[in-house]
């Protein structure tokens, strides 16, 4: 009895537990991109392995595995296999560079190209476990962020460890070699590490337990974030520590606020109420307590300032007329005697209205 394509499917998925593989989703479109980073022929480790994670999500890993055969041309599934075929070559050609695709893309199979690109661009275990583990001795924190540090440093590790067999043991001494294994992890962790962390370096070998390499980073990481709120402190400067004070909410991106100016000590982020040149300093700032003057204020003796005398306090002469009292002052006619003996406050040539001073 010959079965339909329906009962084959059934019973395959009754043996198995999954779909059939020769059977497309809706979703599964030639133009679909599985991995983020393309093949350039010097990731091909994460390369292969981010595509092996996606075809096996879609239960596509037979077809570059080869252990979906082709069936005859005559085979009924023959054009449900030839379909997937073509869908994971498609897949496979987006994922690499075009230089790459167009040396490949006249294959007939996805395990054909498979194969091809594994052998052209795979290293041996070995010379890449030796790579892997030299990068690791020389892996330094230099310029980097401890985050970034550690994060290299990690993809090394995992990439390392699937180069290794899985050992399956769950007795005490496999326990212990793990212990070990993570133990080397944290020193070569701790070692890359710049010089300006070698305190809480102490501090961590200092721990009994020593932590894992999860802990450790953790620890470094708030490390770094304390060191750098330090420094920011540090340089803050006078005019940003009083703006930082008593400066309003943000306003929204819609609204333009004039900036605040101070008229005392001319810097903006504050007004005069709030300048700390009058108010005085607060505790912890290294003026603190001190009579400190802003820059542009000058000694006592040179900012006294000269307020003009307004015109509508006294009565004003025109410079006739000013010439002519001038000349009956001087004059030596019997006029010096009455103002001589007035009281009161003389007048002295200086003192009239008018007169610049």
């Amino acid at each position: 009895m010959v079965q339909t394509k329906d009962e084959s499917s059934s019973k395959n998925m009754e043996e198995t537990g999954l779909p059939d593989p020769l059977v497309l989703h809706h979703s599964d479109t030639p133009g679909l991109i599985l991995v983020n980073t393309p093949l350039d022929g010097h990731n091909y480790g994460q390369w292969s392995r981010a595509m092996r994670l996606s075809l096996s999500a879609k239960n596509k890993l037979g077809l570059i595995a080869g252990t979906i055969k082709a069936p005859s041309s005559t085979d009924a599934k023959y054009p449900m296999w030839k379909r997937c075929n073509d869908m994971v070559l498609t897949w496979i050609l987006h994922s690499i560079n075009p230089d790459i695709a167009s040396s490949v893309i006249f294959s007939d199979t996805a395990a054909a190209v498979w194969s091809d690109l594994k052998d052209r661009f795979s290293q041996g275990d070995d010379s890449r476990i030796y790579q892997i583990r030299q990068e690791i001795a020389e892996c330094r924190q230099g310029q980097q962020s401890v985050s970034v540090y550690y994060t290299k440093l990690k993809a090394l590790w995992d990439e390392l460890a699937s180069y290794l067999e899985p050992v399956t043991c769950e007795c005490e001494g496999m326990n212990k070699l793990a212990n070990r294994e993570e133990k080397e992890r944290v020193m070569q962790f701790l070692m890359g590490l710049n010089d300006s962390y070698s305190t809480v370096r102490g501090s961590i070998l200092m721990m009994n337990p020593l932590p894992d390499t999860r802990k450790a980073h953790g620890l470094i990481l708030q490390h770094e974030r304390q060191m750098e709120a330090a420094s920011r402190h540090e340089n803050l400067p006078t005019s940003h520590a009083m703006q930082a004070s008593c400066a309003p909410a943000t306003p929204s991106p819609s609204v333009h606020r004039k900036p605040l100016k101070c008229t005392y000590c001319e810097q903006e982020g504050h007004l005069v109420e709030r300048c700390y040149y009058i108010i005085g300093f607060p505790v912890g700032h290294k003026w603190h307590g001190k009579n400190v003057k802003p820059k542009n204020k000058r000694p006592a003796a040179h900012n006294v300032e000269l307020k003009k005398v307004p015109t509508n306090e006294g009565p004003t002469f025109t410079t006739e007329e000013y010439n002519q009292i001038m000349a009956m002052l001087r004059n030596k006619n019997g006029n010096e005697q009455p103002l001589a003996n007035a009281t009161g406050r003389g007048y002295e040539e200086d003192d009239w209205p008018g007169q610049a001073f």
